[in-house]
């Protein structure tokens, strides 16, 4: 089974103490053709396995808050994972 990278972002689960929008990015292992799933989950039957996640990011109003950042690294990973795959 011939398989590419995606990244992934979901809504983070948070207290309700806390404030503000959290979500989570991860990088996902997927069958070809498929670009986006329902859940980051391996239970998930689109999903290989889960390279990495960034849990609990706080999204802020610019591109310096923790959820762009890791969004930028988690789009880099995948670009590297793809270009790995298919030289």
């Amino acid at each position: 089974m011939k398989t590419h990278f995606i990244v992934q972002s979901a809504s983070a689960s948070m207290p309700q103490s806390c404030w503000g929008r959290y979500r989570r990015v991860c990088v996902l292992e997927v069958a070809e053709g498929i670009e986006s799933v329902g859940r980051i989950s391996e239970r998930d039957r689109e999903v290989v396995q889960v390279v990495e996640t960034w849990e609990k990011l706080n999204v802020g109003t610019t591109e310096r808050c923790a959820y762009e950042k890791a969004l930028t690294a988690a789009y880099a990973l995948a670009d590297k994972l793809n270009a790995e795959a298919s030289s």
